[in-house]
């Protein structure tokens, strides 16, 4: 991953934040002089599992993976993320943390990096950077919660169906293995499952 200060990082963080808080932010120069640029090749590691890694990223572009590493070496993705949206492992942000999944690029990615400790920097001393964090946490929590009900509550064909629908175009970017591996299916039986979608979908028109 090639860190770097060019194009003026900042502008993609900044712009995100104030879309979440719902307003301008003040003293946003004090968070883009912390703020670096990564350029990230398809398959590099942003972060690894158990690392110590207390930043928080925005996706200017690109598609990432987030995976656990099983005992036995196997890997098991449990999310995924594009462009717009932010990521980073709340465990990674507690005080002598450690992340607790890995983030590895499935696209060439541009990203912006935040040490943590400015953002709660701002966020002690703005309420309009405080409102910020709270809403951007929930945004995050709802998102994981989401997940989980789908993995509880959903078989892996209605899974597969239900990101079709509501997700096509992440579908279409995510590779086939990779997917499979997101529902817990093999490469097999995605392909069937995807057969029987299309085919459903051709008669419908």
């Amino acid at each position: 991953m090639a860190l770097t200060g060019v194009n003026r990082p900042g502008r993609a963080a900044i712009a995100l934040f104030e879309r979440i808080a719902g307003e301008p932010l003040a003293q946003t120069d004090r968070l883009t002089g912390a703020i670096q640029l990564c350029l990230v090749k398809p398959g590099e590691s942003i972060f690894s599992q158990d690392d110590p890694h207390p930043y928080l990223y925005v996706v200017e572009s690109g598609l990432l993976k987030f995976t656990y590493l099983r005992s036995d070496g196997e890997e098991w993705i449990k999310s995924f993320i594009v462009e717009g949206q932010f990521f980073a492992s709340l465990s990674a942000l507690a005080p002598a943390g450690c992340a607790s999944f890995s983030a590895i690029a499935i696209e060439a990615c541009r990203l912006e990096r935040i040490p943590f400790v400015a953002l709660r920097d701002l966020a002690d001393t703005d309420l309009g950077w405080s409102r910020m964090i709270r809403t951007a946490l929930m945004i995050f929590g709802e998102r994981k919660e989401r997940r989980e009900r789908q993995f509880l509550t959903l078989d892996r064909e209605e899974h597969y169906r239900s990101l079709v629908n509501e997700e096509p175009d992440l579908v279409a970017r995510v590779p086939q293995k990779d997917l499979a591996s997101y529902l817990g299916i093999t490469a097999v039986g995605l392909s069937r499952i995807s057969a029987r979608v299309r085919a459903e979908a051709s008669r419908s028109t």
